[in-house]
């Protein structure tokens, strides 16, 4: 990997972190599409494990709502991690712009739908369920492609959580998905000790730009964060569907 190409990388990990410093979310579904430009998706999948991990990490104890989190969602986070680890042999086995078209849809279509239909929510009642279910889904996904982001994205927006909640409650799953992600693609040979070296090169930009993301999220009041976090879902949405026609 000459210099330029990791700079660019680099460059990726930043723009995807202030994302995610400032609503939570965005880190690898901004970061890959960028990534990829300059480096195959197994490549750009090495690269932002460790970050992806670490920046969870640190987020899901924001507010000191690690334990009242991680009590809420252990039924998604088990299957999660599990289904991840297993399901990592088959990582871009499922043709990638099928999944662009089909993932862009929903991260653009569910916010919208949310916003236009206030009545349409996760009811708090259903998570006992639903937590198994989302987990499992997530993980087979983000086994086979990296992107285990949408499902739990879409179930974490339809709860309508406090932006004191969600960004703690996101990460912890994104956590656990990156940890089970990081495990499985080592294990299974598809990134090196030298790439995943180069992920932790990686923690110099993410952390750069948590620190400009968390910046401006303290000066968002609720209002404005969740029409912040409808816009990075909607773009989200739509860099996908950009890369599935190009």
């Amino acid at each position: 990997m000459s210099l330029l190409v990791l700079l660019l990388c680099a460059a990726g990990l930043l723009a995807g972190s202030s994302v995610k410093g400032i609503v939570g979310i965005g880190l690898p579904l901004v970061a890959v599409p960028l990534l990829t430009l300059v480096v195959d998706l197994r490549t750009a999948v090495a690269l932002i494990t460790v970050p992806i991990i670490v920046s969870n990490g640190a987020q899901s104890f924001q507010g000191g709502r690690f334990v009242p989190m991680a009590k809420r969602f252990w039924l998604l986070l088990l299957p999660l991690f599990i289904s991840i680890l297993l399901s990592v042999r088959l990582l871009v086995v499922v043709p990638e712009k099928l999944l662009d078209w089909v993932i862009g849809c929903a991260v653009i279509a569910f916010p919208i739908l949310v916003r236009l239909v206030p009545r349409l929510r996760v009811d708090r009642a259903h998570e006992r369920w639903l937590n198994p279910i989302v987990g499992i889904a997530s993980g087979v996904l983000g086994g086979i492609s990296s992107f285990y982001g949408p499902p739990i994205m879409l179930y974490v927006y339809g709860m309508r959580m406090p932006k004191d909640d969600f960004i703690p409650g996101i990460s912890l799953m994104y956590s656990v998905a990156g940890s089970g992600l990081l495990i499985g693609i080592y294990l299974m040979g598809v990134a090196s000790p030298h790439e995943i070296g180069l992920s932790t090169l990686m923690l110099i930009p993410t952390g750069l730009g948590m620190w400009l993301g968390r910046y401006v999220h303290v000066h968002l009041s609720e209002h404005k964060f969740q029409l912040v976090l409808t816009a990075v879902y909607v773009a989200t949405g739509l860099s996908f569907l950009l890369h599935a026609v190009l």
